[in-house]
């Protein structure tokens, strides 16, 4: 695999060498695609939760391993119709795992990472079926909070002409069907599912219980996005011990795709925030106390 340092030289270079680096980077692995690991662990989510900081510093960890590019491959929602041997060839080669844990005393960890595999109702058991000893860590943030950033994400990106307040209110209505089709087509991909469920991706007690029931409680590590902001070391350091890895040290903790915006109308809040007060009900009965600042 061409590390991150050997493509930044590669800029220097003539353009088809360039497309060479490129091209070798993305397909390299998917030349020997049995000989490479699957992941053991997934950043599952919430969007605008935390899950990209998270992932950086995890991958800080010496051994710690991720997807050649970025933090997620998308397989198992946007690339499902894709093989297996397409997502193995993302990942290291087994040897080589295997080397570097018999040196250093620990299993690897390897790990990729998606927000949407947390709401969607179909991702957790196709995950299962392809890694069922896998562990799951899932980043939460105030339910509310999140939906008015998701908001604002989804403008910026060009996926949203809405107002906030007219966004919210038209939900409903867009989602309406999408879980059913999801359900009935493995190869249904839901855009409005994925881009415009600001309240719905809320609701995270029914998410949780989906990963619960098919990995195990002891398998699903559910951590506070506001913890991870204000206490990223300590935070880490909870996440490094539920994957059976030795603590970093000396690891910076920048945070990652933080943005400011305008205070919300308090009647927004007053309109909106109670539509999740039955599922952090239930998450206070799911959840140890104190896992989770904001209940």
């Amino acid at each position: 695999m061409i590390g991150r340092k050997a493509l930044g030289k590669a800029t220097a270079l003539p353009q088809p060498v360039r497309d060479v680096y490129v091209w070798l980077n993305r397909n390299v692995g998917r030349l020997d695609p049995a000989e490479r690991a699957l992941p053991n662990f997934y950043v599952v989510g919430t969007q605008r939760g935390g899950t990209t900081s998270l992932f950086i510093y995890l991958l800080a960890h010496e051994l710690v391993h991720g997807p050649r590019r970025a933090k997620g491959v998308h397989y198992y929602d946007t690339n499902y119709d894709k093989s297996i041997g397409w997502y193995r060839g993302n990942f290291p080669r087994v040897k080589t795992l295997a080397e570097q844990g018999a040196a250093a005393g620990a299993e690897p960890a390897v790990g990729e990472g998606a927000p949407y595999y947390l709401f969607s109702p179909t991702i957790p058991a196709r995950i299962h079926r392809v890694t069922p000893n896998a562990r799951i860590i899932a980043v939460l943030r105030e339910p509310l909070d999140r939906a008015i950033s998701h908001h604002n994400h989804e403008v910026k990106r060009g996926f949203e002409t809405l107002g906030l307040e007219e966004a919210f209110d038209a939900e409903a209505g867009r989602l309406a069907g999408e879980v059913d089709k999801l359900l009935a087509d493995d190869s249904y991909v839901s855009l409005p599912h994925i881009h415009h469920a600001y309240l719905s991706r809320g609701q995270y007690a029914e998410q949780l219980e989906r990963y619960f029931s098919l990995f195990g409680r002891d398998n699903v590590l559910v951590l506070d996005s506001s913890a991870l902001s204000e206490r990223p070391e300590e935070t880490v350091r909870i996440a490094t011990d539920f994957l059976g890895l030795p603590p970093m040290t000396g690891v910076d903790y920048p945070l990652y795709n933080k943005r400011e915006y305008d205070p919300v109308d308090p009647d927004i809040r007053a309109k909106f925030g109670p539509a999740f007060e039955e599922s952090n009900n239930r998450l206070r009965e799911l959840l140890d106390p104190g896992t989770i600042s904001w209940l």
